[in-house]
């Protein structure tokens, strides 16, 4: 019987002197359709394996990579990781995961996704397009109606006897509708993921994009001044993602988090509690096990406007002394792994959409942010576009356009009133609306 990979892995490091090492691959398989002016224009098909190794050896690590997986290929890999060990800085703080425990059994991958025909998919991309244009006479044409899908294998093995393999399966479509009324033109996203493409409803992912891109026809700049405002939950997901490099204790440690100091400290009102949650399959983030076989648990992170800890993998989970929050992270196939988030969440609350609405009285929906990412990771300050709807005695009214919006990031989420019921996952980011009390608007 031939020698498994990571056996000649082991063989190859004992020869070059010993040490420690960790076999990570992922083996995939992607489709991915679009569909244009009635007929599908493009068919992308990939198989790929990619394999990423690290040795550890006298408080040192190497890392190497590679995408063939043979002998000789894992050999130069080898080579490689060891020349890299031996010319790092030494860090007490390398080594090998030292949790251990049961990997939970997460539904990522639906048997049904290998069994849809090539036709369905390729029909269910041209229906994405049809749908939108039948809605309404003023949508005039889709810019992208596309479906993904994706089925991996991801397995991870070290010297320490750790082993773990997951199968997961993802689709996701979406659609960018284009909306012309009166010399104007809007556009709209729509959006779905499911583990199968039987779990996609084309009709809602077209309606989507449609509705979003009609309801912005006839859009005027408000006046400037402070609002109190409802933030969708796809703006307050996009808020959620400025958020991410605070909550990973490598950038804690390098001075470059805006919550570096606080654990303990309220840093956001009692409205808002903030999780990274791995074990929730709805969000394309979810793993059984991290990126070095750590298995994935649950962290709270801010518990009712109050910040609990930091995501750390072993490396930064020695460094800051809690250990790993299981948050190991593979970047891509050429970069060693790192700490980072999995699902990052704002638990949904109590309140509905229309209630929320009503409590703004006279305010604005605010439905996306231009640019939210330029906010200052340390500070938190901002000042962005963005775009809404006047909320006009808790009913909608017209569309908002050519506005900014400006303030802190802690602050605004100081300033959280209630959180809606509406929670929806966003590739690997969630959030429900969320109300604010006072957001500074720069219009007419």
């Amino acid at each position: 019987m031939a020698d498994s990979r990571f056996d000649v892995v082991l063989r190859e490091v004992a020869r070059r002197g010993g040490g420690e090492a960790e076999l990570h691959g992922v083996r995939a398989r992607m489709r991915r359709y679009e569909a244009r002016e009635g007929r599908l224009d493009a068919i992308a098909i990939s198989h790929t394996l990619s394999l990423g190794l690290r040795v550890f050896r006298g408080s040192r690590m190497g890392f190497s990579y590679g995408f063939r997986g043979d002998d000789a290929d894992l050999a130069r890999m080898v080579g490689e990781a060891v020349f890299c060990a031996e010319a790092s800085d030494p860090d007490d703080a390398y080594g090998l995961p030292s949790e251990a425990g049961p990997v939970p059994e997460l539904a990522l991958f639906d048997p049904a996704c290998e069994a849809v025909p090539e036709e369905e998919k390729e029909a269910f991309a041209r229906s994405l397009e049809a749908m939108v244009l039948a809605r309404d006479p003023r949508l005039k044409r889709v810019r992208t109606a596309a479906l993904t899908e994706t089925v991996a294998e991801v397995t991870l093995e070290n010297s320490r006897g750790r082993a773990a393999s997951r199968k997961e399966s993802l689709c996701v479509a979406h659609v960018e509708a284009v909306a012309e009324g009166d010399g104007e033109g809007q556009t709209g996203y729509g959006f779905g993921f499911s583990r199968s493409l039987r779990g996609l409803d084309a009709a809602a992912v077209a309606g989507e994009g449609a509705g979003r891109a009609l309801r912005m026809l006839g859009s005027v700049r408000p006046k400037t001044g402070e609002y109190k405002a409802v933030l969708e939950n796809v703006a307050a997901a996009e808020l959620l993602e400025v958020l991410v490099p605070s909550f990973l204790a490598s950038q804690v440690t390098k001075g470059k988090s805006m919550l570096a100091g606080r654990v303990g400290r309220r840093v956001a009102s009692e409205a808002v509690t903030v999780a990274d949650d791995p074990l929730d399959p709805g969000g394309s983030g979810a793993e059984p096990f991290d990126g070095e076989g750590t298995p994935a648990r649950r962290t709270e992170l801010i518990a009712a406007g109050e910040l609990r800890g930091f995501l750390a993998d072993a490396f930064w989970g020695r460094k800051i002394g809690t250990g790993s929050t299981g948050s190991c992270r593979r970047p891509g196939a050429k970069q060693p792994p790192t700490v980072g988030v999995s699902n990052l969440c704002i638990v949904p609350g109590t309140a509905s959409p229309g209630a929320l609405r009503i409590a703004a009285g006279n305010g604005i929906l605010l439905t996306e942010f231009l640019g939210i990412h330029t906010a200052d990771p340390v500070s938190g300050d901002f000042s962005v576009g963005a775009s809404g709807i006047r909320i006009a005695n808790g009913e909608l009214a017209e569309p908002l356009r050519g506005f900014a919006v400006s303030g802190n990031i802690l602050a605004l989420l100081g300033s959280v009133e209630a959180a809606g019921t509406d929670f929806r996952w966003f590739g690997n980011a969630g959030a429900p609306s969320l109300l604010v009390g006072r957001i500074s608007v720069g219009g007419d």
